[in-house]
């Protein structure tokens, strides 16, 4: 038998009950149509915006903001992608650090009803339009991934309920790993386009640096370059002239990658321009720094050696800018080291380069070569070093200019074994046959 006051008592818990079933109803209902909407897209910014779309009709929210976060440790708080979505015209807000900071250090769901008074936030100038907030983590594996902000509950004087930010806590957990898959799939993209630019960029350069050595009577040449990534700074070249003389030069521009490539294209240009008949290797190298000087950004600079052979006088006319200084192997193994040096290019405009004169005899071979070769590094750390090039080539003289350059590439790379190449190995090999 009922008491008195029972079947009131009944009713209510049967409201509140059907509240809450509605409520999950509700619930699962936007869960489900979030799911749809996301699952399909690899696009960041459609899955963020459909995320913000889908939490606004959720809690009936003015505005809000999904902050992709970084994992930097010196800048935690750093934003790397923020989309906002809006219901109205109102101004775009932004989170504050000092809440972005909250999050991170804390990573679970927020709501500030009283913004100006929350001791949480003492000294946070929030905007006047702003009234309440409720902000929740975006969480993969444990890690933050990013940060899910609404602002100003559309109806109710209390602002966001504990309803609200469950709810959205649930939406911000389905819907992380979406993001965070979309994100890669961006970055895989794009790492995709930089490889697809970077082997269009190898294939440009290969395609500058020679591909056969030319054909001169009495003298047998080879050249070689091997980058240390899939593009280089080192540069090799010959370059024929009309007045019966074969410009040969080699050159070390500073940096890796693509930088040094760029550079190393704008060295072969310039330099080809300034070979000209009746000019001298102190003179070309004089235009060539001069020009490079006014093309180049500061702080860029090559290192290079250039030698004019008449090889029907048999003579050659070399300068040196900075480089490596080459060394001449004559028919009895002894050494000979071209001592002259200069300034590197692109330093300084003005600077005046000197040069000399050297007979080439008979069975005498010029070994051009980049600190990639003598600066490679054995496991241990050891650098492979002058005297073993010097030993090497002593005991390569009178074998052809390609056996000369590729047992020196082998025996660098055996040197180095397991131990990763750190700079670009560029060779050239000039030896007088007859």
């Amino acid at each position: 038998m009922q008491t008195p006051g029972s079947s009131g008592k009944s009713l209510d818990m049967l409201e509140r009950e059907n509240l809450q079933l509605r409520r999950a109803v509700d619930e699962l209902s936007i869960l489900n149509e979030l799911s749809a909407a996301i699952g399909a897209s690899r696009d960041v910014q459609e899955v963020i915006q459909n995320i913000i779309k889908r939490s606004l009709k959720a809690v009936r929210a003015e505005q809000g903001v999904i902050t992709l976060v970084g994992e930097e440790a010196t800048d935690p708080t750093r934003t790397l992608v923020r989309t906002m979505a809006s219901s109205g015209q109102a101004e775009a807000y932004s989170p504050d650090q000092n809440l972005l900071g909250w999050m991170h250090l804390h990573k679970r769901p927020l709501v500030i009803n009283e913004p100006r008074t929350d001791d949480r936030f003492r000294g946070v100038r929030w905007p006047d339009s702003i009234s309440s907030i409720v902000s929740v983590p975006m969480i993969v594996q444990s890690r933050l991934i990013g940060i899910l902000t609404l602002y100003n509950k559309k109806s109710g004087a209390d602002g966001f309920s504990g309803e609200d930010q469950r709810l959205l806590a649930i939406l911000a957990a389905q819907s992380a790993q979406v993001v965070e898959n979309a994100r890669l799939y961006a970055e895989e993209r794009k790492l995709t386009e930089i490889r697809q630019q970077v082997r269009m960029a190898y294939e440009i350069q290969t395609n500058l640096l020679p591909h056969h050595a030319p054909t001169i009577e009495g003298y047998d040449l080879a050249g070689l370059s091997i980058p240390a990534s899939e593009v280089g700074g080192d540069y090799f070249d010959y370059i024929a002239m009309d007045d019966g003389r074969l410009a040969v030069t080699l050159g070390d521009v500073s940096g890796k990658g693509m930088p040094a490539a760029l550079l190393m294209a704008n060295v072969q240009a310039t330099l080809r321009a300034q070979t000209v008949p009746g000019s001298d290797a102190n003179t070309c190298l004089g235009q060539s720094n001069r020009l490079l000087c006014q093309s180049t950004r500061r702080g860029s600079f090559v290192t290079l050696f250039l030698g004019l052979l008449d090889y029907r006088r048999h003579v050659m006319t070399f300068a040196n800018a900075g480089h490596n200084r080459p060394y001449v192997v004559r028919a009895d193994g002894e050494v000979d080291t071209l001592t002259l040096g200069g300034l590197v290019l692109g330093f300084m405009p003005n600077h005046a380069y000197q040069q000399e004169e050297r007979s080439f005899e008979v069975g005498e071979t010029l070994v051009i070569f980049s600190d990639g070769v003598t600066e490679a590094f054995d496991p241990a750390g050891e650098q492979f070093g002058e005297e073993r090039l010097i030993d090497l080539i002593r005991d390569l003289r009178g074998k052809p200019s390609r056996v000369i350059t590729d047992t020196i590439v082998d025996r660098v790379r055996a040197f180095a074994g397991s131990r990763e190449q750190s700079d670009d190995i560029t060779l050239l090999v000039v030896r007088r046959t007859s």
